[in-house]
């Protein structure tokens, strides 16, 4: 088949620039003359990294030149399904699936490179709930705020892209901007994971350059089940030869359903929201009593179910004495965040009160264009039903049996939770814990928590033993980056081991310590800071800013490497190139596909002449057309309906059922 081919099981054509073939897609033909089979390879196409390069976006119309905040932004779809007797659904199963991806390049180096893959929970949520209300450099201005009229982006300090790229990912195949056709959805845990190494791979022949970096995975709520399926899949996978998992990170996550059923009694004592000794506390412990009857029937972690039969209404008595009558509304607390309430049944679900303009944005026409999200032609939802519906997991155990082995391989793993969360709250997570046992020991033994201080605050506890960590952070919810953001921050530097000494130039510190042990971070003030220059004399209470000096020498430095790459390069055009092990068309196509990231990465000294009269959101350049792809309710060609009903009302976010045997119960009680 010639190189410029285009074969593709994509309902849209990608440029044919990276052709791969996969032995794996191969499709059997019967030959009509001789009656035998024969093999037909298929050839799917990748775009290079300049196909999926996002210039601009709504409110920050020039990412990768702005002077104090400057973005390499990457987003699109590619292909995840791993073929026939690859563990990624058998029949039609899997098959034409495509993960959609934003990817966000790391802003400073201190002295390694490093790669984070996000996931949100669900199953079936957007890890757009990350980028752009947890742990991203982006957040929301509401329409009214805007003179577009829209909603907008604006960019915050705190974003975990300061030292490490970030990779968020819609996955398993139909969440959020990712595709899977009708009859195609995924129903167990290693069907995702065989989709997520396949996407991985794909990646990095598009990005080679992130397969040699140290290789983290974090994410919150449900990721608690797909993260350990995935790293564990990732340490015996061949498919990625030389794979670097460093660490996994996982925020009040539901993990071990034996251990945390019995934590919302726990915690419900614990947080005084039921009296010991009340009718309430008599509910609750006949609850957990009926629980406990089917917990009895799973001995062994390994088979243990996600869900359990009869435990669902254990958090229920929890909720169920905070439901009120209010101004002639029903309310109820909010499962996320115990210090909040919500409107009945929601209960959480309108919760944060920033998801009305996420969905706005994200149904902008013009978003989903420069965001090349154009393969799937629904509107784009927080949490899909019918993934959440399809991933009926039942051949996938809890996945709190396969860390143990996870840590002997020398992977580093932190849990951590925010301490007003109930749906997955810090006091399951303890208990599965201190049953733990991993590498040579159970629990943490004799190793205290320790406080965690930063800014001189108190913001949590902190413990680790034989390489896995828990930080417990206060003020903070199931989201905890919402929240506490510069926290979280720093939190993921500890993990990373990030050495803030090897930057350049004078580092402002904002002090941070664990227990007695004190560090330097890059320190910010609160979620709403504005961006900071990268290139500036002297020091700042907000940010390590670099010398200015070092900063030009740097430069000079650069050009001239920059200056004799383009000589050589003129020299070599006539040769072909390969890049990552996929052919390139042509030169002048590989060539376009370097620039991009070169260009976007370098930063003037005169811009930042400019900064103090730079607004971050700059509305002067208006954002071309587009009212998303609807707005009330509506309904895909799946079926899955998106229940969001204007402004004022809930969204859809479909999450893990707490048990199996009430429809109905389960649709309520569920998480991000």
């Amino acid at each position: 088949m010639d190189s410029s081919t285009f074969v593709s099981r994509a309902r849209v054509q990608l440029p044919a620039i990276y052709n791969v073939t996969y032995p794996n897609l191969v499709k059997e033909k019967e030959a009509s003359s001789s009656r035998l089979a024969r093999q037909e390879r298929q050839v799917i196409t990748l775009p290079t990294a300049a196909d999926l390069f996002v210039p601009s976006l709504p409110g920050i119309p020039d990412l990768a030149s702005h002077p104090t905040h400057p973005l390499n932004v990457y987003a699109g779809e590619l292909p995840s399904y791993p073929g026939e007797g690859k563990g990624g659904g058998e029949g039609d199963t899997g098959k034409e699936a495509q993960i959609f991806f934003m990817m966000i390049r790391a802003r400073r180096s201190a002295g390694r490179q490093r790669v984070i893959f996000w996931f949100n929970g669900g199953p079936g949520c957007s890890s757009f709930d990350g980028s752009l209300m947890e742990v991203g450099p982006f957040r929301t201005i509401p329409a009214s705020q805007t003179t577009s009229g829209q909603v907008e982006l604006r960019l915050v300090e705190a974003g975990w892209e300061e030292f490490a790229t970030v990779v968020f990912v819609d996955q398993p195949p139909g969440t959020g901007y990712s595709f899977v056709p009708t009859n195609n959805y995924l129903h167990e845990l290693d069907q995702a994971s065989a989709h997520l190494i396949q996407f991985m791979h794909n990646l990095y022949h598009v990005f080679p350059d992130l397969k040699r970096q140290d290789t983290y995975l974090a994410g919150e709520s449900f990721a608690g089940q797909y993260i350990p399926y995935f790293a564990d899949a990732l340490l015996k996978t061949s498919t990625l030869p030389g794979f670097d998992l460093k660490g996994i990170a996982i925020g009040n996550g539901w993990i071990d359903p034996k251990q945390q059923y019995q934590g919302y009694v726990d915690f419900a004592y614990e947080k005084d929201l039921i009296k010991p000794g009340s009718a309430e506390a008599d509910a609750l412990e006949k609850a957990m009593e009926r629980c406990q009857t089917g917990i009895d029937k799973y001995p062994d972690d390994a088979t243990t179910p996600v869900n359990i039969d009869n435990c669902g209404q254990v958090m229920e008595m929890v909720t169920e004495p905070f439901q009120q009558e209010l101004n002639g509304k029903k309310q109820c607390m909010n499962v996320y965040d115990v210090r909040l309430v919500d409107d009945w049944p929601a209960c959480g679900m309108n919760w944060p009160p920033d998801l009305p303009d996420v969905y706005d944005f994200l149904r902008r026409t013009d978003v989903i264009s420069a965001l090349h999200a154009t393969i799937k032609d629904t509107a784009w939802v927080e949490c899909s039903n019918r993934v959440s519906s399809e991933l009926t997991m039942p051949n996938s155990p809890a996945a709190v049996h396969l860390i143990p082995g996870i840590l002997e391989k020398g992977v580093h793993v932190l849990m951590f939770a925010g301490a007003e969360d109930l749906i997955c709250n810090y006091k399951g997570i303890e208990r599965m814990l201190e049953h733990m046992t991993w590498n040579g020991a159970t629990g943490f033994e004799d190793v205290p928590a320790e406080g965690w201080y930063f800014n001189d605050t108190k913001v949590g506890a902190w413990q680790t033993a034989r390489n896995m960590s828990y930080a417990k952070i206060y003020d903070a919810s199931h989201m905890v980056g919402f929240d506490v953001p510069a926290v979280t921050d720093d939190m993921i530097l500890r993990f990373m081991d990030v050495d803030l000494s090897l930057l350049p130039g004078s580092v402002a510190s904002s002090p941070s310590r664990i227990g007695d042990a004190d560090r330097v971070v890059v320190g910010v003030s609160s979620s709403t800071a504005a961006g900071l220059a990268l290139l500036k004399g002297g020091s700042t209470p907000w940010e390590a800013w670099y010398n200015a000096g070092s900063a030009l020498l740097i430069l000079l430095v650069l050009a001239g490497i920059v200056g004799a790459y383009l000589y050589f390069r003129r020299i070599g055009r006539i040769r072909r190139h390969r890049l990552g092990g996929v052919n390139l068309r042509d030169v002048e196509d590989a060539s376009a596909a370097e620039r991009v990231p070169l260009g976007a990465e370098r930063i003037e000294l005169e811009a930042v002449e400019q900064a103090e009269s730079y607004e971050l959101n700059d509305r002067r350049r208006k954002a071309a057309g587009g009212l998303g792809k609807g707005k009330g309710k509506s309904t895909d060609i799946d079926g899955e309906e998106d229940w969001r009903q204007g402004e004022e009302n809930g969204h859809g976010r479909t999450v893990f059922a707490l048990e199996d045997d009430d429809e109905d119960e389960d649709e309520r009680m569920r998480s991000i």
